[in-house]
Parts: structure tokens; C-alpha cells; sequence
């Protein structure tokens, strides 16, 4: 038995680190949406969606981005090749950053101004919270996805 670690061990460690770090984080995003929309509290959509931008931004963003350069070192360490799976991760990965940075940044952006103009509890604000939280969910069953094709390495 031997416990040494090899490189592309510690990089695969990363990569599922900051996997689980952004899709996790995706999945219990959508649950702290459902309870916000669900929330008697005055503002607390609202509030929701500012907290969950700050985590998109700061979090979510940099954790991907790490994820996608790791993955792609992994796939040239480990001499892996560019089979449906990985491919599949990379069409998964392109099209949940470019909801993210095409719609749901923005949004977030568009819903402050919408917050300031009409209040934080304005039906308006709401419906596009709910706007903004059924997208995501779309976004997350593609993170999900992807989740599925790395673990099973689908059509290698």
C-alpha cells in the first residue's frame, strides 16, 4: 500500500473541490430561493437576490473559472483527449457562463434599479426575482448535467 499523492491526484482534488463549490453552491442557492419567494418577511426576495449576486460574482465566478483551467490541465496531464464527455463538459461549462455573465449578471444590475424605482416588496421586483431564480434553476440542471457526464465519463 502506498499513500504518496501524485500531482494530477492534488490537481483532481482541486477540480472537484471547486466543483463542488460551484455547482453545490448552485443547488443550495435554488433552496434559499424557494424559501425567500416563500418568505412572509418584508424584502426578503429582494434581499435574496442581492445576496445571491454577491455570491455569483465573487464566489461563483472565480471558483468556475479556476474549475474550467484545472479541468483543462487535468485533461492534458492525464492524456485523456477530448472524448463526448469532456466536450460535453466544455459546451456545459460555455453555456452556463454565458447565461451567467449574459443574463443573470445583468439582471441582477437591471433588479437593483427596478428595487430603488418601486421597493423592495413591488410586484414588479418579485416577478423579476422569480424571472431571475427560474433561469437559474435551468442553469443548474446544466451544471448538473455536466456533474454526470464527468462522473460517468459518458461515451469514452
Amino acid at each position: 500500500m502506498t499513500l504518496a499523492l501524485q500531482f494530477y491526484d492534488v490537481l483532481k482534488f482541486f477540480h472537484v473541490l471547486l466543483a463542488l463549490v460551484w455547482v453545490g453552491g448552485a443547488v443550495i442557492l435554488q433552496v434559499f430561493a424557494e424559501l425567500a419567494l416563500r418568505s412572509p418577511m418584508p424584502g426578503r426576495a429582494a434581499a435574496f437576490a442581492k445576496e445571491a449576486d454577491f455570491i455569483g460574482m465573487k464566489i461563483f465566478t472565480p471558483a468556475s473559472i479556476l474549475l474550467l483551467g484545472v479541468g483543462l490541465w487535468l485533461v492534458h496531464k492525464g492524456h485523456w483527449g477530448y472524448h463526448f464527455w469532456t466536450v460535453g463538459g466544455l459546451v456545459g461549462f460555455a453555456v452556463s457562463f454565458v447565461v451567467g455573465a449574459g443574463f443573470l449578471g445583468p439582471q441582477a444590475g437591471k433588479l437593483a434599479t427596478l428595487i430603488e424605482a418601486n421597493g423592495p416588496d413591488a410586484a414588479v421586483v418579485k416577478a423579476r426575482v422569480r424571472t431571475i431564480v427560474s433561469i437559474a434553476r435551468v442553469d443548474t440542471a446544466i451544471l448538473l448535467a455536466v456533474v454526470f457526464l464527468m462522473a460517468t465519463k459518458l461515451g469514452q
